[in-house]
């Protein structure tokens, strides 16, 4: 199953190699892109074909292993769709916590989801787990639904007092898990509020909010699978677009965090980061 908002997009498997994409505008030994166009090789796993939005052509090598293409069908593959459709998503999972919509950015191993998941264990409704699509109308900001579930290491699943007794692994390979948050229905849920969290070596939490051109910049950094903006200019500069007025209506704060620390301590930080943002304004985020 593709976890897409788009549910007109054809998966055909095929049995022969796919050739190569003509004229890429930009091109690595396994990823090539134009426009429209995504050709992406998962080495002893499978070939990748994406085009238009509209549909995906896998090829599957030998002996590869459902679990992993489904990852990668649900991550790398996703991205390009979206991106194809013109559609903003940023690499973060999304929750709503006393009425305020909140994305969690980051780079792999910030915490995004295993604080999402604190959250969800305290009242919060679950949205989305580690791509979250956007749209604006008329100057409200939106989480588009995915049909997606949790995904948490072992050493998080321990810190949160949940089993991993019959969760399914991600790949074979590793020891991360879909745990089954049941996400909220299939509706839009408006977002108030950006965490871009990072990590340190330091003891302390730092917080701050960010405005202008570092906010867009930060944003920008946060696009899902932002590379594959180097072959596809025109759509960046769409996304630009949207990102200026992402930035004009969504507040974002960089919060870093110790890196080694516990899950519900950095989620009672962002709580209280939470209540003091809504606390300035008379009008809650």
């Amino acid at each position: 199953m593709l976890q897409t908002i788009a549910e007109t997009v054809k998966i055909n498997y095929i049995t022969t190699p796919y050739k190569n994409i003509d004229r890429p505008l930009f091109e690595k030994p396994h990823l090539k892109i134009t426009e429209d166009q995504l050709f992406l090789q998962v080495y002893n796993q499978a070939q990748f074909y994406v085009e238009k939005g509209e549909f995906v052509n896998i090829y599957l090598e030998e002996g590869a292993d459902t679990d992993s293409v489904q990852l990668f069908l649900n991550g790398s593959v996703l991205g390009a769709l979206l991106l194809q459709n013109k559609i903003l998503a940023l690499h973060g999972s999304s929750f709503c916590y006393n009425g305020v919509g909140v994305v969690i950015c980051g780079n792999s191993g910030a915490g995004k989801s295993s604080v999402t998941a604190a959250f969800c264990q305290n009242r919060a409704q679950f949205i989305t787990d580690d791509i979250t699509p956007i749209s604006i109308k008329e100057g409200e900001v939106y989480v588009k639904p995915l049909k997606t579930e949790i995904k948490l290491w072992d050493d998080a699943l321990e810190q949160l007092n949940l089993p991993n007794e019959n969760l399914r692994k991600i790949r074979p390979t590793l020891d991360k898990f879909y745990f089954p948050y049941e996400p909220s229905a299939g509706v839009n849920s408006k977002l108030h509020l950006i965490i871009i969290l990072n990590t340190h070596n330091k003891d302390e939490f730092t917080s701050s909010e960010l405005t202008g051109v570092s906010k867009f910049l930060a944003l920008k950094d946060q696009i899902y699978r932002k590379l594959y903006l180097k072959g596809m200019p025109q759509t960046e500069q769409n996304l630009c677009l949207q990102l200026l007025q992402l930035g004009q209506n969504v507040r974002v704060l960089n919060i870093t965090r110790p890196k080694v620390c516990s899950i519900h301590t950095a989620m009672d930080f962002i709580k209280q980061k939470i209540a003091e943002l809504q606390g300035i304004n008379e009008v809650a985020l």
